[in-house]
């Protein structure tokens, strides 16, 4: 015998849902977790230091995207949609983004102020500002 000895795990199964249950369990032990995709409705693996509701499969219609891109983006969208202080961000974003492009603010103030509205998001969102204090303060 070369080298050291190994310990191994050896298992006696009775059948094909023996086989599933140790698969299962052993992936849970590796913090692989299943998890049912929100945009296609598979299941996927988790990997540990990883958390997404959307697996990484390429599409059926445009093999150049994943349900992972297409989910969040549809998330992000739907957010916009009925939350308004999320509606008001993102058109305050754009426009500020369309001013950067034109020139007319550079990328250290375009930083700047995006740092600050992301901050005034996260206030509005969480209740600590008024809409409307939020609404006036976000297209400055």
């Amino acid at each position: 015998m070369k080298g050291s000895p190994k310990l191994y795990e050896s298992y006696t199964l009775d059948g094909l849902g023996s086989f599933l249950y140790i698969d299962l369990f052993k992936g849970i032990q590796l913090n692989h977790i299943p998890k049912k995709c929100s945009n296609c409705g598979k299941y996927f693996l988790l990997t540990s230091g990883k958390y997404s509701d959307y697996c990484e499969r390429p599409l059926p219609a445009d093999k150049g995207k994943t349900c992972r891109d297409v989910g969040a983006r549809k998330k992000y969208d739907e957010k916009c949609k009925t939350d308004p202080v999320w509606l008001t961000f993102n058109r305050a974003y754009k426009a500020h983004y369309a001013r950067y492009m034109e020139k007319k603010m550079t990328v250290p103030e375009f930083e700047k102020w995006s740092a600050y509205a992301i901050e005034l998001r996260d206030k509005a969102v969480n209740g600590e500002l008024e809409f409307e204090e939020f609404e006036r303060l976000v297209k400055i």
